[in-house]
């Protein structure tokens, strides 16, 4: 009986702690902290996507599983800070910077063996920032062929 108890209770504490080691997480924490968060599955939020932005990236919109948002307003330097730390604990590996005019985007993205789960999107200016997370399940030559199918550009200054 007793392994039988510690067993439902090890398992009950790695499920959660599994649950996390994603961006769930810091939405969980922080989202009260938030301007603004939506939390919607993939195939709900496609339908507000305009078709040609669909058709341009479909085989990334096609893995994504689900989408949150959260915008944080004037005041949130603390909550950058601890996004940033959060991003570095985790692990997240950062697929590109870019800095224009004061405003800042930055893509990460959180592998697991050969794929890609989880894909952040943080956009800042000035005192203000947007994340934007997608859970995924894309391989990491399937997203390289996406990126070279695509239209981006990216040139530094």
């Amino acid at each position: 009986m007793k392994n039988i108890f510690l067993i439902i209770v090890t398992s009950l504490l790695l499920s959660s702690c599994a649950s996390k080691a994603s961006f769930n997480s810091f939405y969980s924490e922080n989202k009260e902290d938030c301007t603004f968060s939506i939390s919607t599955p993939a195939f709900f939020a496609n339908l507000f996507i305009p078709k040609d932005d669909i058709e341009e990236y479909k085989d990334i919109f096609k893995k994504v599983k689900h989408y949150k948002v959260m915008v944080f307003s004037e005041g949130s330097i603390s909550l950058d800070k601890k996004f940033d730390r959060f991003v570095k604990r985790k692990n997240y590996s950062s697929i590109f910077k870019i800095s224009q005019n004061g405003d800042k985007v930055q893509l990460y993205f959180l592998e697991s063996k050969d794929r890609i789960k989880e894909i952040l999107l943080k956009v800042k200016s000035d005192n203000e920032f947007v994340v934007l997370g997608l859970k995924t399940n894309i391989s990491e030559s399937d997203f390289n062929k996406i990126v070279k199918k695509s239209n981006i550009k990216i040139t530094s200054n």
